[in-house]
């Protein structure tokens, strides 16, 4: 690409083309650490935002969660909107407010209740994460020595999930796990935040097999910002991050990459919070040290957090996708998939 176009895009066209698109970030547990956040998104220009209310809890702590957010979003119902369609998308760019997406990031809260799905349904929860690295009643997660697959029960959950209109998300699910689910479902499937592990080899990266599986299917993968799974390095760049979009296109296609950032714990007001975080996962078997290092995490450079979402769409530019190519990866992505799902 020559200086001349590089500068056009870098001063006129991003900006541009940041402000029309609608941008949709499919994890951001950072929200669920602190609502307050959202006001680094909104600066960011980000459309909808995907908070992980639940994950590791029971039943009744899971709707507390969800209560919690409800009214959140009542009481700022001037600057927040609780999305449940992909309309909702839409309207959310349009009266500039930011949508929030109920998002969970473990099946556990289901407790082992089908009749469950149509109650979170109803409480507006759109996408239900299988497993969380470690195995539970549905199947096997990612850091599991022996992926046995799919249970059973797991069967059931997927049939109940398409039928009701909840996506199924199979971040940090075994492979197994993965290709079991994308056979025992009658919708695609979603990785809301991952990455290529052609690119850096992590348990928590995907496979060659999954991305084609999933692509064959017309699923998305979210690409993921956690540094460790970025790039075997303490502080990956932007170019780190991209290097995954252009292997995921490369392999499938452009029609299925969307973001999940995982924003997490950020800046220094957050990193005793974080190391505690850290503690508690490595001692409960949830997070391996060897696969999760300590932290501080630093998120890739130029992406540092949620303000920083018009330099990904720069980035994307500069790397070559075209203005429709990089407005679906910042959303149309995820919101053809999730047109399909949640009709």
């Amino acid at each position: 690409m020559s200086a001349d176009k590089k500068e056009r895009i870098s001063v006129v066209d991003y900006k541009r083309a940041h402000e029309e698109a609608i941008v949709f970030d499919g994890t951001c547990p950072l929200l669920t650490h602190s609502p307050a956040y959202t006001s680094y998104y909104v600066e960011g220009g980000v459309t909808v935002v995907a908070p992980s209310l639940a994950a590791n809890h029971n039943c009744g702590e899971a709707i507390m969660r969800i209560a919690n957010w409800l009214n959140i979003i009542r009481e700022r119902s001037h600057e927040l909107m609780h999305v449940t369609d992909v309309e909702g998308f839409r309207r959310a760019k349009t009266e500039d407010r930011l949508g929030i997406l109920f998002h969970f990031q473990n099946s556990l809260p289901l407790e082992q209740s089908i009749e469950l799905v149509d109650v979170y349904h109803a409480l507006g929860v759109r996408v239900i994460q299988l497993t969380y690295n470690v195995r539970n009643f549905v199947g096997d997660g990612c850091l599991e020595p022996n992926d046995a697959g799919l249970s059973a029960f797991g069967r059931r959950l997927i049939k109940a999930m398409n039928r009701a209109g909840i996506a199924v998300d199979c971040s940090h699910t075994g492979i197994q796990t993965t290709l079991d689910a994308m056979d025992a479902s009658e919708q695609p499937v979603v990785f809301s935040h991952n990455l290529a592990k052609g690119v850096c080899d992590s348990p928590r990266n995907l496979s060659d097999e999954q991305i084609m599986r999933l692509a064959e299917m017309g699923g998305v993968i979210g690409i993921n910002g956690f540094p460790p799974f970025v790039a075997k390095m303490p502080r990956p760049t932007l170019d780190d991050l991209l290097k995954h979009v252009d292997y995921i296109a490369d392999l499938v296609g452009i029609d299925h990459v969307g973001i999940g950032i995982d924003f997490e714990y950020i800046g220094d007001s957050m990193q005793e919070a974080s190391k505690a975080h850290y503690e508690t996962f490595v001692k409960t078997g949830q997070w391996d040290p060897k696969d999760y290092p300590p932290p501080p995490y630093h998120y890739p450079q130029g992406l540092d957090d949620p303000r920083c979402f018009p330099n990904l769409t720069k980035a994307l530019l500069e790397r070559g996708y075209d203005e429709a190519e990089t407005k679906k990866v910042l959303a149309g992505n995820f919101m053809r998939v999730y047109s399909q799902i949640w009709t």
